[in-house]
Parts: structure tokens; C-alpha cells; sequence
């Protein structure tokens, strides 16, 4: 008896032996009438389905015998898996492989003949075989059914691990609190929804089948979901939205939607992760209306109260002491402050509820530098920074002046506030490369996606952003917390707002710094004079 090679890819043909899950299982119908089946084509006294594992020869059927668990040594099937082909042995007592094998002697086995059971990956798992007491050989017919026979048997295993891996992944899927949803992407026909889905919409399976996103939209939603559509159809991979659900009983809920598109799948599908926003809206209205309320309360009073200080630090209340003239000075100077930072306030709650107006407009740079510079010379004097201003002559962009203005006011306040004492604050702009901007009709080609664009650039020479606040800075009540010999005061909203405020003007802000060195550079449409 020669002991069977343990094959090349051993390690693969064991993972998926053991991924289909039939080792030490009972005893089922179809294996065992497959085994009868293919012993009355084969014309034997023997049939027998096995599965080689590590060390051992299971049997998962007999029919006409008991053979028994065996060492996978001593078995004819350890060899049968290497064959690429049906195997087959005419007369086992006659062949060295097999002659003096014990086992085979007291069962009388002495014809044997098998076809390998296959997995997916092509890795041979087991046999399905015939066996007889007398030397033999099969024909050419009874091989190739003894072949087709096997196939079956491996098409039923098949069958029962994707059985259980989609039983398995219901329940992973099923026990996820997001809806989670499959739509055709051409008919839009629903494939899937798991039980959060069906719970929350209070549809059926079969219901689902029958719908589309758009039943479950209501009306004011369905020109947006469209494009959402349109999008990935045009190649877009992956969209993140807002949106409103209508479930089945009229209540509209808000939600943040995911979509993305599958195309590994015979057809494209779109997989939709849709997680309920109602407790996150409902957080940020009340944070949005006990801003704006409190802001506007404080707006009025404050407002009064800075003109009072404002008037009395211009004398006009006649000469005060000097202690006096110093504390209305630090009043006159936080109420500075606090005016700033209700404007920022109110200015951020109009930008979130999409209520602040934008009118582009062609503006020559030049000029809008220029007032910048006029405003903040005096704040400049007295940190002792200089303001330059380099532009090209006659060089025009496309923003709103008043939402601009804010924005490079803020930036150059930075500036100085960081800029060291003796050095200069400089104001760049010049025409940029092309960018692939969305440019509105005015001041470019809404059909050219490389419109030109001007390149606006504020410099210091102040100490740098942290490493570690660099990921923030864009973010609402960002401050870096440097300490440096001047109070820098501020809301931490002034770059969130000056971000949000330049893409609403379908423009980009971004920043280079290291010690010594910043610049933050805005990226806007050109226009025409």
C-alpha cells in the first residue's frame, strides 16, 4: 500500500471542504439516493459519497456496505482527489497502490472507480464513487454518468452553503439599524430592503418589490432625487445626501442618504444606506433658533451700549481721569469684540438656514484689495505691520462685494493679529491657472468646466498654524490657542463662515503655512469688467 501525496493546494481544498459544512453531518436523502442511482448505472454492489479531511476518509453515504471512517492513508479516495479525471482502478489486489491493504481485503473490494467532487475554486473535496467485489471496468456511458451524477451532488452543496451565507448575511444585515435597501439602476425597481427598511416604511417585502424610490419620496423631493439618479448614471460611484422619506401611513422623515453603484453583480444595482435624522434635525433647529433668538436679544442692547462707550472714548463727555480713560478704552474694545462675534452668530445661522443672499457681480481687484487695506490700516498701525498690495492692473472677478469684503477682512485681521511687530501683511492677486470650477453665466461659461479663475493670496510672516490644528481649522469655533504677546480674542467661526461664504461663490479657499511663513489663498471665477 502506497500512501497517498498530500496535494499543492491542500490548504485551499480544506477551506472549502470545511465552508460547506457537511463533515459529521446526518445522513440526507439525496446523497443517498445519488449513491443508489450511481451503483445501478454502474452496475456495482457498492456505492459511497466521501470527503477527504485533514488525517481521515468520511463517509457522508454507503450503500450496499458499511465501510466505515478510515485513515486517509488507507484509503483508495486520498488518491482519487489528485487524479485531474474520473479514477479508476480495474482491480485494486493486482495494483501496487493499493495491494495489501487490509482494509480493502476484509470489505472485498477490488474494482473501484470515482469522479471528484469539485469545489467553486476547482479544489477536489471528496469522491463520489462505485465499488465491487470482482475485477471490473466501467464504459464509456456509465464514466460520463457517474461524472454528471457527481456534479449534481456538488450543485446541491453549492446550493446549501449560498442557502446559509444568505440566511447568515439576512441576519447580519437584518440587525443593522440603518434601512438598508437594493434598487435596479435602470428600472429602479426595489430588489431588497432589510427589516430596519420595512419596519420604518411599513411595506412588505413584496410591496417593496413592486416600489420605487420615488413612492416612497414625496413630491417636493422628486426632481432632486432624480438628479441624485441622473448623477449616478453618469458615472458618479458614491453620493451622500439629504433628503425626506414618506412612509406608508403620510409622515414625512428626514434622512441622510447613501448611495452607490454595483456593477459586479450581472446587472447594475444601486445599494442605498438610509440612517433617520429626525433627533439630529430636530438638536440643530434648537441650537439654530436659541442662537438666533439670544443674538438678536443681545444685538439691541449691545448695539447701545457700544455707541455709549464709542462716544464717550472720543471725549465726548468731556475730559475723563486717566483710570477712567482707560477702562472705557477696554470696555470700547471687547464691546468691539462682542459686536463681532453676535455678527458672526447671526451671519452663520443665515448661512445654515440658507437664508444669506449672494449677488455675483464683476469687481475689479484692484479696488476691493485697496478697501480692505483702508479699513485695516489704523488696526495695522497699531500691532506695527505694514499692508502691501501687489494686483495685476485691470484684473476683474466674479463675487458678491459684500460677502468678499468679509471674507479677506477676516484674513487680514488674522494676519495681523499674528504677524510679528516690523513686518508686512501682504495682499496678492493675479489670474490663475485654470481651475475646474462651476462658473455661473456671468463672468464665464456655465458649459466650460476650465473657466478662468483669479487667485487671491494673504501673507504673513507670523509663527505658522500648529501641526495639530491644522485638520480643524475650517471647522465652526475652531481656535488655534496660541500664546502669543497680544490678545487675539475672536468666535472660531470667522474661517468656517469665509469657507462656506467662498463656495457659495463657487470658489475655493485653501492655505500653505510653516513658521515664518503663511499664506491663505482663495480661488474665484473671473469675470469681465
Amino acid at each position: 500500500m502506497i500512501t497517498p501525496a498530500i496535494p499543492l493546494n491542500e490548504a485551499d481544498r480544506l477551506e472549502d471542504l470545511y465552508a460547506y459544512g457537511v463533515l459529521d453531518t446526518a445522513p440526507e436523502k439525496i446523497f443517498d439516493e445519488i449513491a443508489e442511482l450511481a451503483a445501478t448505472i454502474c452496475g456495482t454492489r457498492y456505492a459511497a459519497v466521501t470527503f477527504i479531511d485533514g488525517d481521515r476518509h468520511w463517509f457522508k453515504t454507503e450503500y450496499g456496505s458499511v465501510f466505515g471512517e478510515s485513515s486517509r492513508n488507507d484509503s483508495i479516495c486520498g488518491h482519487a482527489i489528485l487524479a485531474q479525471e474520473l479514477f479508476e482502478v480495474a482491480d485494486t489486489w493486482d495494483n501496487p497502490c493499493f495491494s495489501g491493504n487490509t482494509k480493502l481485503n476484509d470489505a472485498k473490494v477490488r474494482f473501484y472507480s470515482g469522479s471528484q467532487l469539485n469545489s467553486s475554486r476547482g479544489n477536489s473535496i471528496g469522491m463520489l464513487c462505485v465499488m465491487d467485489s470482482e475485477p471490473r471496468s466501467l464504459n464509456t456511458s456509465q464514466k460520463q454518468s457517474l461524472t454528471q451524477l457527481a456534479g449534481v451532488l456538488m450543485a446541491s452543496l453549492e446550493a446549501a452553503r449560498q442557502s446559509r451565507m444568505l440566511n447568515w448575511l439576512g441576519t447580519l444585515i437584518d440587525a443593522v439599524t440603518d434601512e438598508v435597501m437594493v434598487f435596479d439602476s435602470l428600472s429602479l425597481h426595489f430588489l431588497y430592503a432589510n427589516a430596519v427598511a420595512l419596519k420604518s416604511l411599513g411595506y412588505s417585502l413584496e410591496e417593496m418589490c413592486r416600489m420605487t424610490p420615488l413612492d416612497v419620496t414625496p413630491d417636493t423631493e422628486r426632481d432632486s432625487l432624480m438628479a441624485y439618479l441622473q448623477q449616478l448614471q453618469n458615472g458618479a460611484q458614491q453620493l451622500q445626501f439629504e433628503s425626506v422619506r414618506l412612509r406608508q401611513d403620510g409622515v414625512l422623515v428626514p434622512v441622510e442618504m447613501r448611495w452607490q453603484l454595483l456593477t459586479n453583480f450581472g446587472k447594475p444595482v444601486i445599494l442605498s444606506i438610509v440612517h433617520d435624522i429626525t433627533e439630529r434635525k430636530r438638536v440643530s433647529n434648537m441650537k439654530s433658533e436659541f442662537i438666533s433668538l439670544v443674538s438678536h436679544e443681545l444685538r439691541t442692547p449691545l448695539t447701545a451700549i457700544h455707541g455709549a462707550v464709542k462716544l464717550l472714548d472720543k471725549g465726548v463727555a468731556g475730559i475723563l481721569p486717566d483710570a477712567a480713560t482707560k477702562l472705557i478704552s477696554l470696555a470700547a474694545l471687547n464691546t468691539d469684540r462682542l459686536c463681532k462675534m453676535v455678527d458672526d452668530i447671526l451671519d452663520l445661522e443665515k448661512l445654515a438656514s440658507g437664508k444669506m443672499q449672494f449677488v455675483l457681480q464683476p469687481l475689479l481687484v484692484s479696488a476691493v484689495l485697496e478697501r480692505v487695506v483702508q479699513a485695516y490700516a489704523a488696526v495695522a498701525g497699531v500691532a506695527g505691520v505694514q499692508l502691501q498690495v501687489q494686483a495685476t492692473p485691470n484684473l476683474c472677478l466674479s463675487a458678491d462685494v459684500q460677502r468678499l469684503n468679509q471674507v479677506l477682512a477676516n484674513l487680514v485681521s488674522n494676519a495681523i493679529a499674528f504677524a510679528p511687530r516690523g513686518s508686512n501683511v501682504c495682499l496678492s492677486a493675479f489670474a490663475a491657472c485654470k481651475s475646474a470650477l462651476f462658473i455661473p453665466s456671468l463672468g464665464g461659461d456655465v458649459s466650460d468646466p476650465l473657466a478662468a479663475t483669479v487667485c487671491l493670496q494673504v501673507t504673513d510672516c507670523g509663527p505658522g498654524i500648529p501641526e495639530h490644528f491644522r485638520q480643524n481649522i475650517f471647522q465652526r469655533f475652531a481656535q488655534a490657542n496660541m500664546q502669543t504677546n497680544r490678545q487675539k480674542g475672536g468666535s472660531g467661526l470667522g474661517l468656517f463662515m469665509a469657507k462656506q461664504m467662498i463656495e457659495h461663490m463657487y470658489g475655493s479657499i485653501s492655505y500653505r503655512s510653516q513658521p515664518g511663513c503663511t499664506t491663505f489663498e482663495v480661488i474665484l471665477p473671473s469675470a469681465q469688467a
